[in-house]
């Protein structure tokens, strides 16, 4: 996230007054009306947010064009579904490292189709069972371990892999690891990560890839010395995969899987993965 911090260096002072505010009211009515009647100050920091990943959800890597997408808080500013005497982490309420930019699906409270029960990040902040919950400023945030996947900590999305069908699942690497386990299964539904639309996006990006693959096998030179006098055509299938693999593109977590899927073959392994 620091990478971001240059961009919104200009806000930071609002950030900060808006957090005071809230330090300095002791009734919890009082301060959670001051949070929501300052929520422009964390909304100015959705343009950045949005430049930073090319507009795409954090968590789910979707597009959004017709709707806003959210700042979420990850860890709730006004109270915590899993724990009901939780006051919200009101003192990270206006901390731009708490925040991540979410499309509408992930973050907010909704029946999938075909579902029973509701997903969606909104006010849920599960813990991992070894995570011990931070109720006041002076906790260590540190020792909670949150079950949900965190996009900004580099030790989360690598837990991810996709299938050809569209789904998230577990990478194979992690596969017998239970807190891996335990995060997947709570961000499957907490973050909506397999909501049909996103699915289908993905089980479309697979198949326009395998299409890719077939285009260059038909075109490709035997090996890397007849790079040189390969054909535009071949060429063209080569620029296309690197698009998919481009981070700022939809979905281009899962394109990484599916391009390495095919990364038997020597031009995916040589050329399209090592460019």
């Amino acid at each position: 996230m620091e990478d971001i911090l240059p961009n919104i260096r200009h806000l930071l002072a609002d950030l900060q007054t808006a957090q005071d505010l809230i330090m300095a009211e002791a009734d919890p009515r009082r301060r959670a009306a001051l949070i929501e009647a300052n929520q422009n100050r964390w909304t100015a920091l959705r343009d950045a947010f949005e430049g930073a990943s090319g507009g795409k959800c954090w968590y789910t890597e979707c597009e959004s064009p017709g709707a806003d997408n959210d700042i979420d808080h990850f860890r709730p500013k006004g109270k915590v579904k899993e724990d009901r005497r939780h006051p919200g982490y009101y003192w990270l309420a206006f901390d731009w490292r708490n925040m991540r930019l979410s499309c509408q699906r992930a973050n907010r409270p909704r029946i999938a189709p075909g579902a029973r029960v509701a997903g969606g990040k909104s006010t849920h902040f599960p813990l991992l069972a070894t995570g011990v919950r931070a109720t006041e400023p002076g906790d260590d945030i540190r020792l909670e371990h949150p079950a949900l996947l965190d996009p900004t900590d580099p030790g989360d999305p690598i837990l991810l892999t996709f299938l050809p069908n569209g789904e998230i699942d577990l990478s194979p690497q992690y596969r017998g690891n239970a807190v891996a386990e335990a995060k997947i299964a709570a961000s499957r539904l907490g973050l909506h990560l397999n909501w049909p639309k996103f699915v289908e996006g993905r089980m479309t990006l697979y198949n326009i890839i395998e299409r890719d693959v077939e285009r260059g096998k038909r075109e490709a030179p035997n090996d890397y010395l007849g790079m040189p006098q390969a054909s535009q055509a071949f060429k063209d299938v080569i620029g296309d995969l690197k698009r998919r693999l481009n981070p700022r593109a939809q979905y281009a977590a899962a394109a990484k899987v599916y391009v390495e899927s095919f990364r038997d073959i020597w031009w995916i392994n040589d050329v399209v993965l090592k460019l």
